[in-house]
């Protein structure tokens, strides 16, 4: 048996392996003769069918069977032996043809293309700087912040008159039509709440003044609901799809009103928010707060600055993959995801993950980074609390999501999710170790005026 091996350029390269009678043939004997022994032949007990008429019958099914499976062990052996690192698996050559007559032949040569891993270096270093932003809090921020806690724990009256902005009310919304009269087939009997301090168009919102229980106010529905398609479909019931066909004039019955009062500044509130008598006066509570705010803004500045580190690591790092082949190989591997139309546009999206994972496994290299059960486990609970997040469960109990992770550890999927995120996160917090943090001071405002900027630029 002969395998050879032969780069065609940095990325590709062709492996063959021929084979002769000699390699194959003692293997198909032994097929043959265990076949022998339960064949069901007509004309014959099992085990007494002559073997001249089982190689005719068999012989070149089990032949093709074996020089395959040959074929894949030996190039695999190969490419570990000579430790060749492949990206995707080898599939058949497309330019040079294999020699395999499973027919009329004895000799078979099989030429295999392969993508190759590309050859660098991580290249990161103390040389390398990036900005980690300090967001000051100022006292305003913390007067901000006590306000929405005071407005959280605020509580809601019933009252027959509105007398402010922040009042909501619950109206009946009736469409009409062009003269006035509830529109036939048109949105009726649905109940929405409006708070007028958040109408935009000031003379809708003036509608809204002084309105008592039972009154019917004619309002152009967009404006209530300051154009926003998706609030206007949530308050009538239409997909969005169908808002165009919409008649924005509507007939608003005004349902109840409840006045909202925010919370006073008082033992109650210093209870509710922190927990029984954790805080006892308002300098406390102050500081309690801006403490929280602090670590809340610490924690979302350290979450920009790793994603800023994951473009830092992509950026760094150029070079070329064998993209042809990767797109053939997918096709070949995912047909049911992958087609000769789809395949150029997903791989382009798809061939940045390739990327950083092969970024990721020369800083493993490198670095000697191990992830360790304690790792998978802490990483395992923070991704079931996402999940749970996503299926509409904001905080769910601790109790809750261990029990949820214990279920998920069963599932492959779940656990190759979760030791992706903690080899990234390994990967992450030591490229943080290993570079220049240059600090700098920066508002709250410019922080998230710069974040939106960035994801404006990442997005298009």
């Amino acid at each position: 048996m002969n395998v050879t091996f032969e780069k065609t350029d940095d990325l590709n390269a062709i492996l063959s392996v021929s084979m002769d009678k000699s390699d194959y043939e003692p293997k198909v004997e032994e097929q043959l003769k265990t076949y022998r022994k339960k064949a069901q032949i007509p004309g014959f007990r099992p085990g007494t069918a002559p073997m001249g008429m089982l190689k005719k019958l068999y012989g070149k099914a089990f032949m093709a069977e074996e020089v395959n499976k040959l074929a894949t062990e030996k190039m695999y052996s190969y490419l570990q032996d000579n430790k060749i690192d492949i990206l995707g698996q080898p599939l058949l050559s497309n330019t040079k043809k294999s020699d395999v007559d499973f027919e009329n032949a004895e000799n078979f040569t099989f030429h295999f293309d392969l993508g190759m891993t590309p050859e660098f270096d991580f290249n990161i270093s103390e040389s390398d700087s990036i900005t980690k932003y300090i967001i000051e809090v100022d006292d305003k921020e913390v007067e901000r912040e006590i306000e929405n806690l005071q407005k959280q724990h605020g509580t809601l009256e019933k009252i027959e008159v509105s007398e402010n902005e922040s009042d909501s009310i619950l109206v009946i919304l009736t469409e009409l039509d062009e003269e006035g009269n509830p529109l036939e087939g048109g949105v009726k009997e649905k109940e929405t709440t409006i708070v007028p301090e958040l109408i935009q168009d000031q003379k809708t919102k003036d509608l809204f003044k002084g309105v008592k229980t039972g009154d019917v106010i004619k309002v152009n529905l967009k404006s209530v609901f300051n154009d926003n398609e998706t609030v206007i479909s949530s308050s009538t019931g239409i997909p969005k799809e169908g808002l165009n066909d919409l008649n924005p004039v509507f007939n608003l019955e005004v349902k109840n009103i409840q006045k909202f009062t925010p919370s006073e500044l008082n033992q109650e509130l210093f209870d509710k928010v922190f927990g029984e008598g954790k805080v006892d006066s308002e300098e406390a509570f102050r500081e309690k707060v801006k403490e929280n705010t602090k670590l809340y803004f610490e924690s979302e500045s350290e979450h920009h600055l790793e994603h800023e580190l994951d473009h830092f690591i992509m950026d760094k790092h150029s070079f070329a993959l064998p993209d042809e082949f990767l797109k053939r190989w997918l096709i070949n591997a995912h047909p049911d995801t992958y087609n000769e139309e789809n395949a150029e546009e997903r791989y382009s999206k798809e061939s940045g993950g390739l990327r950083f994972q092969l970024i990721q496994e020369k800083a493993i290299q490198k670095f000697n980074l191990e992830v360790s059960e304690e790792d998978l486990n802490q990483t395992a609970l923070g991704y079931s609390a996402s999940l749970l997040r996503n299926y509409g469960i904001p905080n769910p109990d601790f109790e809750w999501v261990k029990e949820f992770t214990e279920k998920q550890k069963g599932d492959k999927k779940f656990m190759d999710k979760v030791r992706e995120i903690a080899i990234q996160r390994a990967v992450i917090s030591k490229v943080k170790e290993v570079v220049t943090l240059v600090e700098q001071k920066i508002s709250i405002d410019d922080f998230y005026a710069m974040i939106k900027e960035h994801n404006h630029k990442h997005h298009h």
